[in-house]
């Protein structure tokens, strides 16, 4: 099914509740994708082959490239209209969306949040199971956050990742960001350490941050107390799953207007931390463990691309899903978990 208009916004949701109207536990999966149809086509196949009373909606920024098709009646595309770049707060938009899309599509017991480079690692009809006697709640691996900056040269306690969502930040004009480049690599560097040192100085008050992956250079000021009415902040992985009753949370405490939107709306990379604050504020999860496993590159500041050589310590961390990968560099891993997962040894 496709609602694809070029208008279409998170408030557009389409009624199929004849869907969702067989008995039992039913997952819906939000595979939130904008690039490589044909890999997201492989995706949802492979869900629906694992999970077959489950329903699947891609939500697609189709900025980049057509949304991919299905005749599968239990699989909806939306297009979303918002972009969604790394890192901004319309990839939290569209996340809410999905999660409402699906509440009227098939009124699910669960949601699971994927992204289009992701790529089922267990047989999740099992997981699923597992999910359903461990009561539900949420799944995920937050970490509170907690910081103090302070003056002078002495670096702040704690992880300065809270000033993301404890300051509110502003876009620099793209200039600020290309500035140095003009100048010899030395001076570069030169003018970098003096910045640092200026900003650092300057913790308590003003920051800046530069999102290299997203939308560039940010201006941060702190928050006062009073806005952040104490609230403890948690970064998480974005990708994440949580039952009915706290979908509902998150619609509520998400919508506009409400204060902890406000809050986030004028964060950086509010994916890893809007949805997973306001569930965390009800209870930890259920089950403390990533749903998407990753192999992080500090060098580079992003995920590896999966090969089989992962398998193993992929197996080992029972993760439903695995990102990222790619149909070129991982196909012979994609082809062991179609294996592993809808073969005669799946369970």
């Amino acid at each position: 099914m496709m609602s694809c208009g070029g208008d279409a916004g998170i408030l557009t949701v389409v009624q199929n509740h004849n869907v969702g109207s067989t008995q039992g536990w039913r997952t819906a999966y939000l595979v939130l994708t904008h690039t490589d149809a044909a890999a997201v086509v492989r995706l949802v196949a492979a869900i629906r082959r694992s999970s077959p009373r489950c329903v699947v909606i891609v939500a697609h920024d189709a900025r980049v490239q057509p949304p991919p098709a299905f005749a599968d009646e239990h699989v909806l595309v939306w297009c979303h209209g918002l972009a969604t770049d790394w890192g901004s707060w319309e990839l939290v938009e569209a996340t809410l969306g999905a999660v409402a899309q699906a509440r009227a599509f098939a009124d699910p017991d669960f949601f699971v949040l994927v992204s289009g480079q992701d790529y089922p690692a267990r047989h999740l009809g099992t997981w699923e199971d597992e999910v359903r006697a461990a009561g539900g709640g949420w799944i995920g691996r937050p970490r509170p956050l907690r910081y103090r900056p302070t003056w002078g040269r002495r670096p702040g306690v704690g992880d300065d990742d809270l000033t993301r969502y404890s300051f509110r930040w502003w876009p620099l004009p793209p200039a600020v960001a290309r500035m140095g480049r003009r100048f010899p690599e030395r001076a570069r560097h030169g003018a970098a350490r003096v910045r640092d040192a200026v900003l650092l100085r300057a913790a308590p008050v003003v920051a800046v941050r530069f999102v290299s992956r997203g939308r560039g250079a940010h201006l941060g000021l702190p928050r006062s107390r009073r806005a952040l009415g104490g609230r403890v902040f948690v970064k998480c992985d974005q990708w994440i799953a949580f039952d009915r009753d706290l979908a509902a949370v998150v619609l509520r405490d998400l919508a506009a207007g409400m204060p902890l939107r406000r809050l986030f709306e004028r964060s950086i990379i509010p994916d890893e931390s809007a949805i997973q604050t306001a569930l965390h504020a009800v209870e930890p999860p259920t089950i403390p463990h990533p749903v998407s496993f990753v192999r992080w590159l500090p060098s580079l500041d992003r995920p590896a691309v999966l090969t089989l050589a992962d398998l193993p310590e992929l197996q080992a961390s029972r993760s439903p899903f695995c990102r990222k990968v790619s149909s070129g560099h991982s196909a012979d891993l994609l082809a062991a978990l179609d294996d592993l997962v809808t073969g005669a040894g799946a369970r």
